[in-house]
């Protein structure tokens, strides 16, 4: 009897497992419904629930040209979820009193120039060190996403740099080639190369066979995803790379891999594994604000839950890995496509789990799109008109015509926007809203502007550009630092760029600094020697700052 009795509460507990398993693919599968489908680049995703793995599925095509399906062994790059990879190597050599994280980086890498701070271990951890991040000023330099990069190209860079973007622990800017300089103090320190490294100390003792830092572009990768954008058409086009930027991104691996690595990093961190339980270490700025960066992981709290995350996008590669260590909890999200909402995704997925705790940017945002369109008195209208500054160089002006606010971010055209209240306003143009805040006396002072991320603007008073003297800045002017030289000429409007590389590019002045022009290059601020005569000027735009040009002529 009881032999009986034992057998049914066993089929009962196989049939309710079963169940539960049907039920959350059918939730998955209807999330991620547009991607479960041949003929479009794909997806994977797996959810693994105290130290197991609960689900894992993939979806959609790793290569359009052959009709290749995704699969949980398909190679991926995950970009800049290599980040926490090179964080542990430099955790187990500081366990092993190899290194120590006040270390001068320069005591290993003496190609670094002494810009007379003294950059640490711990600056590029935490990415405060003040080095120019690769891609932004390579691409200043010349670079395209589709050339060959290679590491010593970047290692090239940083021995030519001039100055800092900043005081190293001043302020926390995200930096690649802080990575890039940590797997290059591994490889000093070992005597080894950092994929050789992280093969025999990481990737082969986790079980992780079919991940590696690729090191050279031109060998075969078996099992690889392409990746995927679209062309004005709506087409998907390949997105090429011959990147090897590795400690800072070119981790190749899977989603099986990521499975294994999920599991140890989280059983690690519960065992209280000082290697481990190091990498979630946060840092404290020069001026004693938080920085919530540890050794290539972000530790926040979303909506009072605790995370630790990163994620990764590199040549439409998109990839997240989110632990909640709370809820023994964790989600990866790999994708070939630029077009895929990881965040949205991620936290869709997550919140099956978190009994929605979670709140999703995307449906507040769907929540304004789709309220009904009102009517709004002209003279509130008029109250709005005016230019708000994003960034320091990035401004929105709002105008009025025909009852109807209109909006112009800074070197675009002019879009028409919909009125949801009184305040509130969405731009189908930018697939996203406007609301406008006022100040303690009541009148218009800032607004908020929501897309992919949410920004807050306030309200100034712009200065009007001088046209009469443009000629002025006409000339040629290198730049030492990146080997290169502009041409300046003048244009209807402001300037034209040359660059024999990258092509013309047409520059506006600003309408926060009358030195300041903007344009696609990087925003570029022209300085003068004592007798009010132009001298050179500063570039900066993405993650650099002030790379100095000098007029030729």
């Amino acid at each position: 009897m009881k032999i009986i009795l034992l057998l049914v509460l066993t089929l009962i507990s196989t049939f309710c497992k079963a169940q539960k398993t049907d039920s959350l693919t059918s939730k998955i599968d209807n999330i991620l419904k547009e991607y479960n489908q041949p003929n479009v680049p794909g997806c994977a995703v797996a959810v693994i629930k105290n130290g197991k793995v609960i689900f894992k599925k993939t979806y959609g095509a790793a290569n359009l040209e052959y009709d290749i399906p995704f699969k949980s062994n398909t190679i991926f790059d995950v970009a800049s979820v290599s980040k926490q990879f090179t964080g542990l190597a430099i955790s187990t050599l500081i366990q092993q009193g190899k290194l120590s994280e006040n270390d001068d980086i320069r005591k290993y890498l003496p190609d670094v120039p002494d810009f007379g701070k003294k950059i640490t271990i711990h600056h590029l951890l935490h990415h405060t060190s003040g080095i120019r991040d690769w891609p932004a000023t390579l691409n200043a330099a010349g670079w395209k996403m589709e050339d060959v990069l290679s590491f010593k190209d970047i290692m090239r860079m940083v021995k030519y740099q001039k100055d800092l973007d900043f005081e190293p622990g001043l302020e926390y800017a995200y930096s690649n080639t802080g990575y890039n300089l940590l797997a290059a103090v591994v490889e000093k320190i070992t005597g080894k190369s950092f994929r050789e490294w992280t093969d025999e100390n990481i990737f082969k003792p986790i079980g992780m066979n079919a991940s590696h830092f690729l090191d050279d572009h031109t060998k075969i990768i078996k099992n690889l995803a392409y990746s995927y954008s679209t062309n004005e058409k709506g087409d998907f086009v390949k997105t090429p790379s011959s990147t090897t930027a590795y400690g800072s991104s070119s981790l190749f691996t899977s989603l099986d891999d990521l499975c294994k690595w999920v599991i140890h990093f989280n059983k690690e961190l519960q065992s209280k594994n000082p290697v481990y339980v190091r990498m979630l270490q946060q840092d404290t700025l020069n001026n004693g604000e938080k920085n919530n960066c540890g050794f290539g992981l972000f530790m926040e709290e979303k909506s009072s839950i605790k995370t630790i995350e990163h994620s990764g996008l590199w040549a439409c590669y998109l990839t997240n890995i989110v632990n909640y260590p709370e809820e023994n909890l964790s989600v990866i999200l790999l994708s070939n496509t630029i077009s895929f909402s990881l965040g949205k995704y991620t936290s869709t997925i997550s919140n099956i789990f978190l009994k929605k705790k979670l709140k999703i940017e995307e449906k507040v945002k769907e929540s304004i799109k789709n309220k009904p369109t009102v009517k709004v008195d002209n003279a509130i209208l008029k109250k709005y008109i005016g230019t708000y500054q994003l960034r320091p160089s990035w401004l929105l002006t709002i105008t009025e015509e025909n009852e109807k606010l209109m909006v112009q971010a800074t070197g675009e055209d002019k879009y028409p926007t919909d009125a949801k209240s009184d305040s509130a306003f969405w731009v189908p143009a930018y697939n996203g809203s406007i609301t406008f805040e006022k100040d303690s006396t009541g009148n218009i002072s800032s607004l908020s502007y929501g897309s992919i991320y949410t920004f807050k603007a306030s309200k100034i008073t712009p200065i009007i550009p001088d046209m009469s003297n443009l000629k002025q800045y006409i000339g040629s002017y290198y730049s030492e630092e990146l080997g290169v030289e502009y041409r300046i000429d003048t244009a209807n409007n402001g300037l034209t760029v040359k660059f024999r590389r990258m092509g013309d590019f047409d520059y506006m002045p600003s309408m926060v600094n009358k030195n300041e022009f903007i344009g696609g290059l990087g925003n570029i601020v022209f300085t003068k020697d004592d007798s009010g005569k132009i001298e050179g000027f500063k570039l900066s735009g993405g993650r650099t700052r002030n790379i100095r040009f000098d007029k030729r002529e």
